[in-house]
């Protein structure tokens, strides 16, 4: 079972607030889900072909034509920080 702390980062990272009341209830569930990979990584998958997509039917795209857009506040409305109209990110590469 997935500990307090745990259960808290994974939120931190999703970012979710989770009240303590709803912590218990997360710990289960995602417990359940990391069970249900362990069932999944153990199935002996070697004579399946691997697919490229679910749907063998063509693509149809439409038209490209410029169409009205979000504005920047609502573009960065739920960014957690912006700097000259660009979202910052954590740097991910050394």
């Amino acid at each position: 079972m997935l500990s307090k702390e745990e259960i808290l980062k994974i939120a931190k990272l999703s970012r979710l607030k989770i009240s303590d009341a709803e912590i218990e209830s997360f710990s289960g569930r995602l417990d359940q889900l990391l069970h249900y990979m362990e069932d999944l990584k153990a199935l002996d998958l070697s004579n399946v072909e691997p697919m490229t997509g679910v749907e063998d039917a063509p693509t149809v795209l439409r038209e490209d034509v410029p169409q009205p857009s979000f504005t920047h506040e609502q573009a960065f409305a739920n960014a957690p920080e912006v700097e000259n109209d660009h979202f910052v990110i954590p740097k991910v590469i050394g």
